[in-house]
């Protein structure tokens, strides 16, 4: 997706939730749920046993927004493609500290821990939104 701006990755990597929409047993669902963006991408993260995360291992394919505004002034970004488990150990703790930070304030605050265990919990899934294409909106 070309053509988003600088100040609008900065909008979108403020906001607090983004929708992913999933596939689940043939019906089709939407749920908010916390991001990080690293870099051009965007990282998720769930439980290992959560119902979202099983319907994403036997379905891949996901689409996503992230958008905000009112009184008629939007923005938001749409995209589709693929979630992929991050098992590199190296991402996964800084995904896990960017969580902490974004969401907390630092990643050693208890709330963070109690929700996302410590950085190598395997109770813990983060996964990476393999965008194949996507629009934008700014108006």
């Amino acid at each position: 997706m070309e053509g988003l701006s600088s100040a609008l990755r900065q909008f979108f990597e403020k906001q607090e939730l983004l929708r992913i929409a999933y596939a689940d047993r043939g019906e089709p669902r939407v749920v908010p749920v916390w991001f990080v963006t690293v870099g051009d991408s965007y990282y998720i993260g769930t439980g290992a046993k959560s119902a979202k995360w099983k319907a994403m291992q036997r379905e891949p394919s996901v689409g996503w927004v992230v958008d905000a505004g009112k009184n008629g002034k939007y923005k938001g970004v749409s995209m589709y493609g693929t979630a992929e488990q991050v098992s590199d150990q190296k991402l996964r703790a800084r995904l896990y500290r960017e969580f902490g930070k974004k969401y907390f304030g630092r990643a050693d605050h208890p709330k963070h821990i109690e929700i996302w265990g410590e950085v190598d919990d395997p109770g813990s899934v983060f996964i990476h939104l393999k965008m194949k294409d996507g629009f934008w909106w700014d108006y």
